[in-house]
């Protein structure tokens, strides 16, 4: 073998050598370096990812805080508006019962009024006293409104009227001479037994319908046994 030949060799195992010796550098030490280059980039990452997660977290804190808050202030407006609106309610009720209270009071007054109203008139109203007695006792009695020119006999007839009694009567005018009231007749407890008027107590002369009355006057027709 001669120089050239062994050269040749020798620098192709030299070139294989270094080759080698390149590959395996670039196998350990490149490789390494990469893996340092994706663990940064990895530590990176999570740390974004913490970071993200610390912001979501704070975000998600505040957000929960603003809407206690606002819950709150929501809750205390709540209660503000009940009790403004329990308050115009109690306000109302109030009103109300003023009201009711101002508008029985007025009727009772009015009424008052009217009652002194009706007992003027009818102090200012005049009257008789009617009386009518038969053999068991008073019949009827009341008073009638006096008229201007009413006579005993009118009276009879008025208060017997009211009492849905009939009268019998005989003769016109101021001769009327009265048989009988509510079927108890002339005669029927005797010769002497019929009725007869009383004013104020006597005995007037003049026949039922020849008196006058005057106002205020009591009069009394009596059914007597003895004439």
């Amino acid at each position: 073998m001669n120089k050239t030949k062994k050269y040749t060799l020798i620098f192709i195992a030299l070139c294989f050598i270094f080759i080698g010796g390149a590959g395996i550098y670039h196998t350990c030490f490149l490789n390494q370096e990469e893996k340092e280059v994706v663990e940064i980039k990895e530590e990176s990452e999570v740390n974004k990812q913490v970071t993200n997660f610390q912001q979501e977290t704070t975000q998600q804190d505040e957000s929960s805080k603003t809407k206690q808050e606002k819950q709150s202030v929501e809750k205390e407006e709540k209660k503000t508006q009940q009790k403004t609106e329990s308050q115009e309610i109690t306000d109302s009720k109030k009103d109300i019962t003023k009201k009711e209270e101002s508008e029985s009071k007025q009727p009772v007054q009015e009424t008052s009024e009217e009652i002194e109203q009706e007992t003027d008139e009818s102090e200012e109203v005049a009257s008789v006293n009617v009386t009518i007695t038969g053999i068991d006792g008073v019949m009827a009695q009341d008073y009638i409104e006096y008229e201007e020119g009413m006579s005993a006999y009118d009276a009879l007839k008025i208060l017997a009227g009211n009492y849905e009694m009939d009268v019998k009567a005989s003769g016109l005018g101021q001769a009327v001479y009265v048989k009988g009231v509510n079927g108890l007749m002339e005669f029927d407890y005797g010769g002497q037994s019929g009725w007869k008027y009383k004013v104020n107590g006597a005995y007037p002369s003049l026949s039922a319908g020849a008196y006058m009355l005057k106002a205020d006057d009591q009069v009394e027709w009596v059914y007597t046994t003895n004439g």
